[in-house]
């Protein structure tokens, strides 16, 4: 089962469909927004965009991608994702990818507030999400949800990254 549909004041968070290569290249084929392996052509955005939603399918229920659309006229603004992470093992990710007209909107957190609540909802004791550093304005998304940086870096399509972490109120941790 994929994320499910949410609505936020400005935005519906759709799942990521087979048919979503337009979608997807708009955002992964940007070069300035996806600087560390953008899509480089239509087709690899096709391909990417297949394996994407087959792995989506076998994540655990109520994780996956979603685009981030505006409410009111369904344009694409980007895409956010709940998944398992790769550091730490085990762990669950949050992500954020905005087409480059939409940044300093707070598009970004306003599209991952709602995936905490529902990770929240899912029991999930933390959530994770991998930035370089030197992306402040992601770092500043990071912030707004309440993560906060831990020590050390992991390496993500070949570039350090720090983690942030985040944990469920009621969590302990």
């Amino acid at each position: 089962m994929p994320l499910p549909p949410i609505h936020t004041e400005r935005l519906v968070l759709r799942p990521l469909e087979a048919t979503d290569a337009d979608r997807y290249h708009t955002i992964w084929g940007d070069p300035e927004v996806i600087w560390w392996g953008h899509s480089d052509s239509r087709a690899a955005s096709t391909v990417a965009v297949a394996a994407l939603t087959g792995r989506c399918e076998r994540m655990p229920a109520g994780l996956g991608w979603s685009w981030l659309l505006k409410a009111d006229t369904g344009e694409l603004v980007g895409d956010v994702c709940l998944q398992p992470a790769p550091d730490p093992p085990g762990g669950i990710e949050i992500g954020w990818h905005l087409a480059k007209e939409n940044w300093g909107r707070g598009y970004a957190t306003e599209g991952t507030r709602p995936l905490l609540t529902h990770a929240w909802s899912l029991g999930i004791g933390e959530i994770v999400a991998t930035i370089v550093p030197m992306n402040k304005p992601s770092v500043a998304v990071a912030e707004r949800l309440g993560m906060i940086r831990r020590p050390g870096i992991t390496s993500r399509g070949g570039l350090a990254h720090g983690v942030w972490a985040v944990s469920r109120p009621d969590a302990g941790y």
